[in-house]
């Protein structure tokens, strides 16, 4: 399982385009790690997490086709995780040809909210209608959490995120043969179910990517986002808990600049509290 992480950054993307903090300031002036686009993620050539709004360009950085995509497991609908423009562009107006249907996965919430834009955006017609999910060569699937599902070659789990209750916010377990991952983006602390029926599945990961808002000083606010000291809580209960392998790590991903260090010092940071830092373009390889 080959993992590349598109982007790392949070909603606004990092730097903050109008911002003069001494963060964005050291970001703009140092550059290469500390540039974040909005945080997406490809899994082998096959799996995106998010189509989000930075997805094309970096593809085309990171030399990575998405034209073999066929599985989207979509995390919420918030503009810096998906880009509507990217899902109408499959209609064969915009004189697209694609490589055939892609899944477009989901909770029923975040489903009906593509849907609204689809309509809002399109004469295209609903995603729930047969006639424009052709047209679209797109397949739903509404996801319901703690529930596992056979897509491909993978076997999915989605989870509650701690994010809000109106749009259906999930987190992700990924797993093909011997490997597995779990995507904990936009969420505040995992709730003890969460964590009870991580216990239940069994599964060790290989990588764990845990969302990373806000940084060293920072509270996680509920209903909202993380901040390191929780970040650092939280991978040593995945790691007590029995739910990473040995030699599996955890990345901190989704990183605003509210006391997130320049990159380097901040991986140093979390090196110490039992964690790494991703950054855009990161790429691992899980074998054996």
């Amino acid at each position: 399982m080959n993992i590349t992480f598109l982007g790392t950054a949070a909603a606004p993307s990092m730097p903050i385009p109008f911002c003069t903090c001494e963060v964005c300031t050291n970001a703009r002036r140092i550059g290469g790690k500390n540039l974040r686009r909005r945080s997406s993620l490809v899994i082998n050539d096959d799996l995106l997490v998010d189509i989000g709004p930075d997805n094309a360009t970096a593809s085309f950085q990171y030399r990575i086709s998405l034209a073999g995509i066929g599985i989207c497991l979509q995390t919420h609908p918030h503009a810096d995780h998906l880009d509507i423009e990217f899902i109408l562009s499959r209609h064969a107006e915009y004189g697209t040809t694609v490589s055939g249907d892609m899944l477009l996965a989901g909770s029923d919430e975040t489903l009906h909210a593509i849907d609204a834009l689809v309509r809002q955006q399109s004469a295209y017609g609903s995603l729930f209608d047969p006639k424009a999910l052709s047209a679209l060569k797109l397949k739903i699937l509404p996801l319901t959490p703690f529930e596992g599902y056979h897509i491909g070659d993978y076997r999915i789990v989605a989870y509650p995120a701690n994010h809000g209750n109106d749009q259906g916010f999930i987190l992700y377990s990924i797993v093909r043969g011997d490997h597995a991952v779990f995507y904990g983006t936009d969420t505040s602390v995992l709730s003890e179910e969460v964590w009870e029926h991580l216990q239940r599945a069994r599964n060790r990961f290989d990588v764990v990517m845990l969302d990373h808002t806000y940084g060293i000083g920072f509270e996680s606010r509920p209903s909202d986002h993380l901040a390191s000291k929780d970040v650092a809580t939280h991978a040593d209960r995945f790691r007590e808990n029995g739910l990473l392998k040995d030699g599996g790590v955890v990345y901190a991903t989704h990183l605003s600049h509210e006391g997130n260090l320049e990159h380097d010092e901040l991986d140093e940071y979390a090196r110490e509290h039992g964690y790494r830092v991703a950054f855009d373009g990161l790429r691992l390889e899980l074998s054996g």
